[in-house]
């Protein structure tokens, strides 16, 4: 487990759930996936951080044609709605390990998640990384949305959001909160 220090809470309003609806989680896959290839060097692989990074990261290296992985981190214990991040992040690497073999990666690796909330989880997971990848390898991290109360910006995202998103792979909230669709954007975050 890694404490992450100096991570800032997640901004929630409470006024609504934001809803990712397929199309819109696909169109900002492809978004994604060319903004990556225009702006860093050739992409190599694409990690996953499960369990939520894992439809981002499959959709991204699909379009990439690259190879993906996966690791496993979690700091928020229940998957409640408006559930604060701990900042207590654990890091499980067994499925990269035996994916990899032995092997590291070289080049430019993505490092995906759905949300960058905290900022914790990629936080935590860059340095865990480091030893699956060859001393020159760039981690470029990648995200559909980042809260707006986080002070980590990942390399690229989409939505700039400021409450709880539901991700199409999700089951659906049975709150009665109002719920808002995110918008077909057609450009990443920064730009």
């Amino acid at each position: 487990m890694t404490d992450v220090p100096g991570i800032t809470s997640r901004r929630f309003r409470h006024e609504r759930l934001l809803s990712m609806t397929l199309p819109t989680y696909e169109h900002a896959v492809r978004l994604l996936a060319a903004a990556a290839e225009a702006r860093f060097a050739s992409i190599s692989a694409v990690i996953a951080i499960a369990n939520g990074g894992l439809a981002p990261a499959i959709g991204i290296s699909s379009v990439l044609d690259v190879p993906n992985y996966r690791l496993a981190a979690k700091h928020n214990p229940p998957d409640a709605i408006y559930t604060e991040a701990t900042g207590h992040v654990i890091c499980d690497m067994s499925a990269l390990a035996a994916a990899l073999n032995g092997q590291q990666l070289g080049g430019t690796v993505l490092l995906v998640d759905d949300i960058c909330g905290s900022g914790a989880t990629f936080t935590a997971v860059q340095p865990a990384l480091r030893p699956y990848l060859q001393p020159e390898a760039i981690m470029r991290t990648v995200a559909l949305c980042r809260n707006a109360g986080t002070s980590l910006d990942p390399d690229l995202w989409v939505w700039t959001v400021d409450d709880w998103v539901c991700f199409p792979w999700e089951q659906p909230s049975r709150s009665a909160a109002t719920i808002e669709e995110l918008p077909i954007l057609e450009r990443v975050e920064p730009t």
